[in-house]
């Protein structure tokens, strides 16, 4: 970066010859110049010092022990959760539901080439839909009305101490989350050849 400006700089100074040097500039107890050979001032060190601040490790800064005492106290929702695989379109339906029945989703688009999803309307996703217990046939009910049987996947108990980083967003949260995955996933076993020519129109 800027090798045509040091370039040029450096054929103008040779056009003219072998150029006179300098004598080298010399430091005085005060930083002047020119006065003897002094030792360089007290601006100068022998060693450059620590590059990058020094940071603790996480935990152990106040702030973060403040934060943690917080986190701890807050209350969290004890939640159910039940999996099944729906078409984007019906997913669409599902969500504006949200609110008006107390429910979470974690969703996890699936490709076009997987064998529960497709092309355009086809297009499905992976999704997990979080309750509590008193809600439950509130959300059953809301899911049937969408045109879904949520009822024939199994209830889960949502472990209070997962790992999982949106199963504990949800059940500290006090509102209904939506949380997608921003990545797309294809499910398994890959389809035989015909099937995606088929579905491709190939």
């Amino acid at each position: 970066f800027g090798s045509s400006h040091f370039g040029s700089s450096l054929a103008a100074t040779s056009a003219e010859g072998p150029a006179r040097r300098s004598p080298p500039l010399q430091l005085g107890r005060r930083g002047g110049r020119g006065r003897g050979r002094g030792r360089p001032g007290a601006m100068w060190r022998p060693d450059a010092g620590p590059c990058v601040a020094q940071v603790e490790d996480w935990g152990e800064h106040p702030d973060d022990v403040e934060y943690l005492r917080q986190l701890k106290a807050m209350p969290k929702r004890i939640m159910k959760r039940r999996e099944l695989v729906i078409k984007n379109v019906d997913l669409e339906k599902v969500v504006k539901k949200q609110g008006k029945v107390s429910f979470s989703l974690a969703v996890w688009g699936l490709s076009e080439y997987s064998k529960s999803s497709g092309l355009g309307d086809d297009a499905a996703s992976i999704v997990h839909v979080f309750y509590e217990s008193k809600d439950e046939r509130k959300v059953l009910n809301a899911f049937s009305t969408a045109g879904l049987d949520l009822e024939q996947s199994e209830a889960v108990p949502v472990d209070p101490a997962s790992s999982l980083q949106h199963e504990q967003e949800i059940m500290y949260s006090k509102e209904c989350l939506l949380i997608q995955d921003d990545y797309v996933y294809e499910e398994g076993p890959p389809l035989p050849t015909a099937e995606l020519k088929k579905r491709f129109g190939m």
